[in-house]
């Protein structure tokens, strides 16, 4: 499960003041349906759309890579390396978490 997904379940949780376990036990693909004792599948399905296009408006631009001359010290190659690898794990991290990293 996503990160935005899990957030968004452990939102609605305490928010309906319901166990986590039954939020995802209500979950059908992308979508919820009813539960046997109350029908609460519409709302959550409004939210849900609602949490995903909040966080698809929001878009995070991060440092670029840099090439090695970019770095004037005796370690270029090791820094460039270190560098764009923490840029492409904040990238990933970030996506995990449902926000657009812009391109």
């Amino acid at each position: 499960m996503d990160e935005s997904r899990k957030q968004f379940e452990e939102y609605v949780a305490k928010k309906l003041r319901l166990p986590f376990e039954m939020i995802t036990e209500a979950r059908n693909g992308d979508r919820y349906f009813a539960f046997s004792s109350m029908d609460i599948r519409h709302s959550l399905n409004e939210w849900w759309a609602l949490w995903q296009a909040s966080r698809a408006a929001i878009e995070i631009e991060c440092p670029g890579k840099r090439e090695r001359e970019a770095f004037s010290t005796d370690f270029e190659d090791g820094v460039t390396f270190g560098y764009n690898d923490a840029i492409s794990e904040c990238e990933g991290l970030i996506r995990a978490a449902g926000v657009k990293v812009k391109e």
